[in-house]
């Protein structure tokens, strides 16, 4: 079982490893009680980022964060179907393939 307030701000990797973004918000299905879909905030770097060993060591065990490894998000939120999740832990794995039948839509903050 997870609990909604943990998936908030979790980061998302697809299964092979390309950063996604972070959870923004949660949709809920009151109706059936289970959780509808995630909106994603993306990582704003033009690109997706890589995640390999020496990266998850470097930023795990930094003690200042160095200017270059600062996120940023964009503003704009696109959405992930609950049901298209792989796996939920410290991070959450989504197969790539599912990231082309999400929708975008625009926050209003």
């Amino acid at each position: 079982m997870v609990e909604v307030s943990n998936l908030y701000n979790l980061d998302i990797y697809t299964i092979e490893g390309l950063y996604v973004g972070k959870i923004a918000d949660v949709v809920l299905n009151i109706k059936l009680g289970t959780i509808s879909k995630l909106k994603v905030r993306t990582y704003d770097a033009g690109e997706k980022k890589d995640v390999g060993l020496m990266d998850m060591i470097k930023t795990n065990f930094q003690l200042v964060p160095d200017e270059n490894h600062i996120k940023t998000y964009s503003n704009e939120l696109f959405d992930i179907n609950y049901d298209k999740v792989r796996a939920i832990g410290d991070i959450m794995l989504i197969d790539p393939k599912d990231l082309t039948s999400t929708s975008p839509t625009h926050s209003s903050s």
